[in-house]
C-alpha cells in the first residue's frame, strides 16, 4: 500500500491532533482533518486504520543533543551513553529513553546525534494510538521533518502547524514553539534569517523570506523518505507481525489437529454444495437461453454468450461498458452506504470513471479493495467531507 496515515500528536490528551493521508507514489494528500483530542482517535481508526501509521510529536517534549564520544562508536561505547549524558538531566536516568541518530565524524571527532525523551511520556503517545486500534510504524519529532537548509546559508527553516510553530535551525537542531511565545523566542534566538513555509506575522520583526505556502502536513511527510529517525528503538520497536502469528500458532497448538479436521470437513461441505448450485444455475442458463434461441446449437453457453452481446454492441465484457457495469453492479451491493452520483465511459480507454456518496471514507476503500482484487486497475481520487458525507471519484479500467 503507498498511503499513509500521519497523525501529529499533542503533548496532552486535550489537545488537537491533526491527521493526513498521504500517497508517497504520487506526493499528494488524499485526505485530511483535524481531531479536537486525543479521545477521538478510535473514530478514526475505524475509517482509516488500516493504514500504516506515522506520528509526528511535539519536538518540545524531545530533547536533541549531539555527544563527543571519546573513540570510535563502538556498540560497546554506546551502551555507555545513558552515563556521559547522566549529569546533564535533572531527572533520573532509568526515567527517560535515549534512542541515537547518526553518527558523525567530524574532523578527528567522533559524535553521535541522541533523542532523550521520558519514557512515560512516550508510553503515553503509544497508548492513544494502540488504544485505538492503530498500529505504528514509526514515531518522529515533528519539527525534525522540516527540510534542511544547507549550512552555509545561516538560515532557519519555520512553519506555522495548527497553534504552534515549528523551526529547524540545523540537522539535529529542532524546537516546537506556542504561537503566543514565537515573538520572544525569536528575540532570543536573534536569527540571520528565517525561511517561511507559513505566511509571517506582520507584528514580528524578524528578517525572513516566504517559500510557496504549504499545508503543514504535507510538507512534512514529504521529507520522511530523506529522515530515518524512529524513536520508536529497542523496547519500543515495532513487532513484526510474522512474530506475533507465530506465538498464536504456539499457544493453540494442542487444538492445531482439530481446527484442520474441521475446516477440511466444512470446506468439503460447501464444494459439494456450491457444485449443485454451479450445475442449477447453469441448467437454468441454459434454458433461458435455448427459450431466445430454440433453433440454436449450443456447445459452449459462455462463447455463445459472448458472440451474442459483441453482435449486439457489448464488446469484450473486461472493455465495454455493459461488461464493467454488470461486474462493477455486484461490488456496489456490498456497500449499501455508496450511492453514485453520475458515471463517464470512454471507449478509447475502455474507462468507467464515477463520482460517488457514501457515509464514510471506510466505503471507497472497500470498493477500492474489492476492484483490485477482481484484477481492475483503479485510481481513487481525493476525498472530501461534506455535511457529514464522504464524496469522491474513482477511476476503473477493464482487465489487461
Amino acid at each position: 500500500m503507498n498511503e499513509q496515515l500521519i497523525i501529529r500528536l499533542g503533548s496532552l490528551v486535550t489537545q488537537p491532533v491533526q491527521w493526513l493521508v498521504w500517497s508517497s507514489l504520487t506526493e499528494e494528500v488524499i485526505a485530511s482533518g483535524r481531531l479536537a483530542q486525543a479521545t477521538e482517535l478510535p473514530e478514526l481508526a475505524k475509517r482509516l486504520g488500516q493504514r500504516p501509521v506515522v506520528a509526528l510529536v511535539p519536538a518540545c517534549d524531545v530533547v536533541m543533543k549531539t555527544v563527543a564520544l571519546p573513540g570510535k562508536p563502538t556498540r560497546q561505547l554506546l551502551q555507555a551513553l545513558p552515563f556521559m549524558l547522566e549529569e546533564d538531566q535533572a531527572e533520573d536516568i532509568e526515567q527517560l529513553l535515549i534512542v541515537q541518530g547518526k553518527a558523525l565524524l567530524l574532523g578527528n571527532q567522533h559524535q553521535q546525534q541522541v533523542a532523550v525523551v521520558r519514557r512515560s511520556v512516550l508510553e503515553t503517545w503509544l497508548s492513544w494510538l494502540q488504544d485505538a486500534g492503530f498500529s505504528v510504524l514509526r514515531m518522529v519529532p515533528d519539527a525534525l521533518l522540516l527540510p534542511e537548509v544547507p549550512e552555509l546559508a545561516e538560515q532557519a527553516v519555520a512553519i506555522e502547524c495548527g497553534e504552534q510553530w515549528l523551526l529547524r535551525q540545523g540537522p539535529w537542531q529542532v524546537s516546537c514553539i506556542d504561537a503566543s511565545w514565537w515573538p520572544e523566542y525569536l528575540g532570543l534566538l536573534a536569527l540571520p534569517s528565517v525561511l517561511s513555509y507559513s505566511p509571517w506575522p506582520e507584528h514580528i520583526l524578524q528578517p525572513h523570506q516566504l517559500a510557496p505556502a504549504e499545508l503543514p502536513l504535507a510538507l512534512l511527510a514529504r521529507q520522511l523518505p530523506t529522515q530515518s529517525f524512529n524513536l520508536l528503538q529497542g523496547d519500543y520497536a515495532p513487532k513484526r507481525p510474522q512474530n506475533k502469528h507465530w506465538q498464536q500458532w504456539q499457544m493453540s497448538a494442542t487444538l492445531a489437529g482439530i481446527c484442520v479436521l474441521v475446516y477440511l470437513t466444512s470446506v468439503g461441505l460447501e464444494a459439494w454444495q456450491f457444485q449443485r448450485q454451479a450445475s442449477t444455475a447453469n441448467a437454468t442458463a441454459m434454458s433461458l437461453y435455448k427459450s431466445k434461441y430454440p433453433n440454436e446449437r449450443v456447445f459452449n453457453l459462455k462463447q455463445n454468450v459472448t458472440r451474442k452481446l459483441a453482435a449486439s454492441g457489448g464488446g469484450d465484457p473486461n472493455q465495454s461498458l455493459v461488461g464493467l457495469l454488470s461486474q462493477l453492479q455486484p461490488l456496489l451491493a456490498q456497500q449499501p452506504g455508496l450511492v453514485l452520483d453520475n458515471l463517464r465511459f470512454d471507449g478509447k480507454k475502455a474507462e468507467l470513471r464515477f463520482q460517488a456518496t457514501a457515509d464514510g471514507f471506510q466505503s471507497f476503500e472497500q470498493l477500492k479493495n474489492a476492484l483490485q482484487q477482481q484484477g481492475f486497475q483503479v485510481d481513487q481520487g481525493a476525498l472530501s467531507n461534506i455535511n457529514g458525507k464522504v464524496q469522491g471519484t474513482i477511476t476503473m479500467r477493464g482487465k489487461a
